[in-house]
């Protein structure tokens, strides 16, 4: 007999509490009024201060570095490391860690080809941010990225005039990322219920006429360190993927 292990299934918004970070910045978690929300509610609301509509979202500065004041710290070692960890998978929609060590992988050798010896992490972060669904998140014609992901498993999306169903699409500079008509309702819907917010990098050139984005400049991460609505400790995600 075969023993099968049954996972109990946990919602995402039970992750998001363990993990202390509103990672994908959803605003339906504000108004949940159960008392164990109530704290991390508290701490999205006065987290940013600067603006009166999107004071659940604050920009962190991904180029800062963080040294943590553990009291123990090697029993609360492995929980930051995997936390960390998490968080990242979770900001880009679950992704699984045999993917994620294949980008690093990736990053790994990308660095070597490249004329200045930089961080791998910088690399690491731009094929995350290439990713086809990582795109139309960033665009604001989805509202996360289950929505990008749906519109490309049932062949909503074009790159260069062919529908395209694979969501870890490596996109490039000059693709132009089209819809097709049946979803223009569900776009203008997503874009009016989106806070625009935060802004879009400056490499998408985004019509919401026609609903068509453009890749007019290479994916870098200057142009994405205020993607983040948290502060990410790449460093460590890089030595455990590493092993």
């Amino acid at each position: 007999m075969i023993y099968i292990k049954k996972y109990r299934y946990k919602p995402l918004y039970k992750k998001l509490l363990n993990l202390k970070k509103n990672v994908q910045n959803r605003k339906k978690l504000l108004n949940f009024k159960k008392q164990k929300w109530e704290r991390f509610n508290f701490y999205l609301k006065n987290q940013s201060k600067f603006s009166k509509r999107n004071n659940y979202y604050k920009i962190f500065d991904q180029y800062s570095y963080y040294n943590s004041k553990f009291s123990n710290y090697f029993s609360r070692k492995f929980k930051y490391n995997l936390q960390t960890k998490q968080r990242l998978s979770f900001f880009y929609g679950g992704l699984g860690e045999r993917y994620l060590r294949f980008i690093h992988k990736q990053s790994v050798q990308k660095n070597k080809r490249s004329h200045v010896n930089l961080n791998s992490k910088f690399f690491f972060i731009e094929l995350l941010e290439s990713r086809l669904d990582s795109v139309l998140l960033r665009s604001h014609f989805v509202l996360s990225i289950r929505n990008a992901r749906q519109l490309i498993s049932h062949g909503h999306v074009l790159v260069n005039g062919k529908v395209v169903k694979k969501k870890s699409l490596l996109l490039k500079k000059g693709d132009i990322i089209t819809f097709s008509s049946q979803v223009y309702s569900l776009l203008i819907l997503n874009v009016a219920n989106s806070e625009l917010w935060p802004i879009p990098p400056k490499y998408l050139e985004i019509n919401y006429r026609i609903f068509s984005i453009i890749l007019v400049d290479d994916i870098k991460y200057t142009n994405i360190a205020t993607n983040f609505s948290f502060w990410l400790d790449l460093n460590t995600v890089l030595k455990y993927y590493e092993n």
